[in-house]
């Protein structure tokens, strides 16, 4: 895997290069104050997050949205960065707008769930403050910049499941027993899968997942087009993405006179589906549209 090196001087600038990926890991040698930044494009009116590591004295790091006070998110991680010694961050975005920062292969230890996500084309770095930086950063191409274009632009199709509430008026129902479409994070990946009973139940590992924290697909007029073997409607909705950071789309599957659904992974070449606590793949299936059109062509991705 190739990567890039970085060496920042004391200054509130950023070093910033292209990004086509959704999680990013990274290695930075520095005092305290390691700055990250995420951006749409490079120009001022550009939609970005900031990233502090190590600041204030390298006891707290915190998440700024648009350089807008106060921060969107704060965590004490006092001696997170150790001077000469390497730390190692890494940082996942996913496509219903919730940034997470982790530290080596530990969990995330600050998030921030963001109600109006934008696409990240930009990652830039920097130090400040009095520190410099040594950087070692990751590169990787994987879901296309349309795809990801698409993913955001649809964040607000997605409603946060409230079991006080239960399901949304206007959720989207897969068929008339009750089956809606849903998607839940599992694994640093987006999932989507068929909810019944106000459970998500998702494909993923060979498996089928039970969720209670889901996302419900919402208010729009959909079709069923015919797809196999990884082919997606021209019009098909991207749901989300695996933890490799490819688009997976929503599928559905009549078994025994049962509908299921699932996801379309093309890398995968087919759509897979949590059935009896298994996760079953099958090369036709139906693909989720939001166009009333019929007839559409069928593409690869």
């Amino acid at each position: 895997m190739p990567f890039i090196r970085i060496n920042t001087i004391d200054s509130l600038d950023f070093c910033y290069f292209p990004i086509t990926k959704s999680r990013v890991s990274l290695s930075v040698k520095a005092s305290h104050d390691a700055r990250i930044a995420l951006r749409t494009h490079l120009g001022d009116d550009s939609n970005a997050y900031e990233i502090v590591i190590g600041g204030w004295g390298n006891t707290m790091s915190a998440i700024k949205r648009n350089n807008m006070e106060p921060d969107v998110a704060e965590a004490d991680t006092r001696e997170i960065l150790g001077g000469d010694e390497i730390c190692d961050i890494w940082l996942q975005w996913s496509c219903d707008g919730l940034l997470s920062v982790g530290h080596e292969e530990d969990d995330s230890f600050m998030s921030y769930k963001d109600r109006d996500p934008f696409v990240i084309n930009y990652i830039g770095v920097g130090t400040a403050w009095g520190a410099t930086g040594e950087w070692i950063i990751e590169e990787c191409r994987l879901t296309s910049p349309a795809v990801r274009q698409q993913l955001l632009e649809t964040a607000n199709y997605w409603i946060d499941y409230n079991d006080a509430e239960g399901l949304p008026r206007n959720a989207v129902m897969a068929s008339e027993d009750g089956l809606y479409v849903g998607r839940a994070h599992h694994r640093e990946s987006v999932t989507p899968g068929g909810v019944r009973s106000n459970v998500c139940t998702l494909p993923w590992g060979g498996a089928a997942h039970e969720k209670k924290d889901f996302q419900v697909l919402c208010g729009k007029d959909i079709n069923w087009i015919k797809g196999w073997q990884g082919s997606v409607p021209l019009y098909a909705l991207p749901a989300g993405e695996t933890e490799d950071g490819n688009a997976l789309f929503i599928g559905r599957i009549l078994h025994d006179g049962i509908y299921y659904i699932g996801k379309v992974q093309p890398d995968h070449q087919g759509c897979y589906i949590p059935l009896n606590g298994q996760e079953i793949s099958y090369l036709e299936y139906e693909v989720l549209v939001v166009n009333d059109c019929p007839i559409l062509d069928c593409i690869g991705r």
